[in-house]
């Protein structure tokens, strides 16, 4: 008996020991990663058994772990619904929700709709997206296809036409199927088209949203599933301040999943996040986030601009001037706020020269002759983002220094071809003047000529003469 009870006693302790040994190494990911140094992210330091982080507007990879995985997506389904959703349907249009769409499983997460319920498209659209409801998914493609499986066609024929090439949808909600699969890459392509319309912004970055009453219930608020990352509410230490969106997702297969966007410097990212924790899926984002922006430097339109300004000639100036004519044109931006940020890979910053000369244009407002006021607006440069849907940005071009005129100016060129042009004569007016200026210089110049001929040729001619004799003595 004493034997068998130090045997169990033997086995507890030793038990004891490994668990010890392998308790660092279950964290090691967590404490290996330093937030002082984003830039040094691993896969092993995020939780996600697959993830990625791109740039928005080029889709660039900047980091990425077992991306291609195929994996359940879960509600980040919905990005693609709500996409479509926007870009077909009617948003005033009124939905009704068939028992279909209202008899979702417990375990679902749902709007809360009832069969018979009419709700406006372009609410349940933003209601669905902010809480995550499938009864609202279901709703929305039946209305616009006729059928649920009819939509789930166009979302697949959609995402393959987007460039992915591992995502098959079976529902439009993301509720577990297992043959309901994507992969992170293939996300962030979608999230990627997605975030180029407008409107879909708009939604994705919505923190609650209330449902106004309908036929058969009073008016709902919906908080969205991702405001402890969106929103600095009191005591959230998941409030990430650059967030902009867009979709959680999560269910026992899928792992806690998220699809976020974030904008810092203007520079836009995107990332995914799959089979995550529940709190971890912020970190990881975070982490992939931080790491993303650490890859660029960014600049400004007016930066660059002040590193070499236009410098223009002005005519007519005063001999007086040191600089001849010569007037440099500062910038200033017509609306402050506007962004005009310029950004590049690290080690690739000729990427930003090349964007600000092909994409800045210049046009002047007024004439480029003298006299010229200090801070007179002398014409605009508009810089056009590569961004889709970005606004142009507009500057004024200001001169720098005051520019007198001089008193007595000879005609320009552009005043000869005016005046040239008024006239209805094409020849020339006979004048005094004209008998002067054109005339008389003619006149010397032939007479000129003609006593320089007639000197040469007197000169010449004994020359002719002697040599023509010894000639014809030579022959005698």
């Amino acid at each position: 008996m004493k034997t068998k009870g130090n045997k169990r006693y033997a086995q507890r302790i030793i038990l004891i020991l490994l668990v010890c040994l392998l308790l660092p190494f279950s964290s090691a990911g967590a404490s290996e990663y330093d937030e002082n140094h984003p830039e040094n992210l691993s896969p092993r330091n995020l939780r996600a058994q697959s993830a990625i982080v791109i740039e928005q507007n080029s889709g660039h990879v900047l980091f990425e772990k077992n991306a291609d995985e195929m994996r359940p997506p879960a509600s980040t389904t919905k990005v693609l619904t709500i996409l479509l959703a926007l870009t077909m349907g009617e948003q005033d249009s009124i939905v009704t929700v068939s028992p279909f769409a209202a008899n979702m499983p417990e375990d679902a997460a749902k709007l809360g709709l009832q069969a018979g319920e009419q709700v406006r498209l372009g609410d349940l659209i933003r209601a669905t997206m902010v809480y995550s409801g499938n009864d609202g998914a279901i709703a929305i493609a039946e209305h616009l296809m006729g059928t649920e499986a009819a939509f789930v066609n166009l979302m697949n024929e959609a995402a393959a036409r987007y460039g992915c090439t591992a995502t098959h949808f079976t529902n439009s909600h993301g509720y577990h199927d297992d043959y309901h699969l994507s992969t992170a890459r293939d996300l962030a392509i979608i999230a990627r088209e997605a975030m180029q319309n407008t409107e879909f912004r708009e939604v994705a970055a919505l923190v609650s949203y209330t449902l106004p009453q309908t036929n058969m219930s009073k008016a709902r608020k919906y908080n969205n599933r991702a405001i402890s990352f969106l929103s600095s509410g009191e005591d959230n230490k998941y409030y990430y301040q650059y967030a902009t969106g867009i979709k959680t997702g999560s269910h026992s297969q899928a792992g806690e999943c998220f699809v976020g966007s974030a904008i810092k410097h203007g520079i836009p990212l995107i990332s995914v996040v799959l089979h995550s924790g529940s709190t971890d899926k912020w970190r990881d984002t975070r982490r992939l986030m931080e790491y993303g922006f650490a890859q660029y430097v960014s600049t400004s339109v007016a930066e660059m601009y002040r590193e070499s300004p236009k410098v223009i000639n002005i005519t007519g100036f005063s001999l007086e001037d040191a600089d001849l004519g010569r007037l440099q044109l500062n910038l200033r931006k017509v609306d402050p706020a506007a962004n005009d940020s310029l950004i590049a890979l690290k080690g690739s910053t000729d990427d930003q020269a090349n964007i600000y000369n092909t994409r800045t244009q210049f046009e002047y407002s007024r004439t480029l002759e003298a006299p010229i006021e200090a801070g007179e607006v002398m014409g605009t440069m508009t810089y056009t983002p590569l961004a889709v849907g970005a606004e142009p940005v507009q500057y004024e071009l200001i001169a720098a220094r005051s520019i007198s005129r001089r008193p007595t100016l000879a005609p320009t060129v552009e005043e000869i071809e005016a005046y040239t042009a008024a006239d209805p004569n094409p020849f020339p007016r006979f004048s005094l003047e004209f008998l002067i200026i054109v005339l008389l210089p003619i006149i010397a110049v032939a007479v000129v000529s003609q006593l320089l001929f007639k000197l040469i040729t007197r000169k010449r001619k004994p020359k002719l003469k002697q040599k023509l004799e010894y000639k014809t003595r030579y022959y005698r």
